[in-house]
């Protein structure tokens, strides 16, 4: 099975530092942005075929968008963390807060939280079952899946199941 071996963004800021500076961080505009409904479960397929549309995403295509803004969140999955072959973690979460420096969003938004190989996120979730009865304390960088297209938080320290 095809597993990468770097964090996304880690990779992209080391190879094309210039999007780093070129993401300016809209705390309100990216804020505004948050879902009103959970992002649909994945599918079978969309789970089985990650491992060859993963690199497209991550070279661009129907991929992500740096938003520059990091987030601190706090919520419970809408339903158990999905795995798919490039080795994601998918978790739809329902927000109890969402904060970007001093700019908080509305009650009533869902964020999806991709967690990729390689970070201490991904650590925590293949050893503990993440789903709708556990309370997640996340940060990350914000960015657009393009897909949607619909926002999302890559955590990789700081990801905490609150309780442990």
């Amino acid at each position: 099975m095809f597993r990468p071996k770097h964090y996304w963004r880690k990779r992209l800021h080391a190879t094309q530092p210039h999007l780093r500076e070129a993401s300016v961080c809209d705390a309100n505009g990216t804020i505004q942005q948050l879902s009103f409904k959970p992002q649909p479960s994945l599918t079978w397929l969309a789970r089985w075929l990650a491992f060859l549309t993963t690199p497209f995403k991550r070279l661009g295509i129907s991929g992500w968008q740096e938003t520059g803004c990091v987030a601190q969140t706090r919520g419970r999955p809408v339903r158990p963390a999905q795995h798919s072959t490039d080795g994601f973690w998918t978790i739809d979460v329902d927000l109890l807060s969402f904060r970007i420096g001093a700019a908080h969003a509305p009650s009533g938004r869902f964020l999806r939280v991709e967690v990729e190989p390689g970070t201490a996120a991904h650590g925590i979730c293949e050893k503990e079952a993440v789903g709708p009865p556990t309370l997640l304390s996340i940060g990350g960088p914000v960015v657009i899946d393009t897909d949607g297209p619909f926002l999302e938080v890559h955590p990789d320290e700081d990801f905490h199941i609150e309780g442990h």
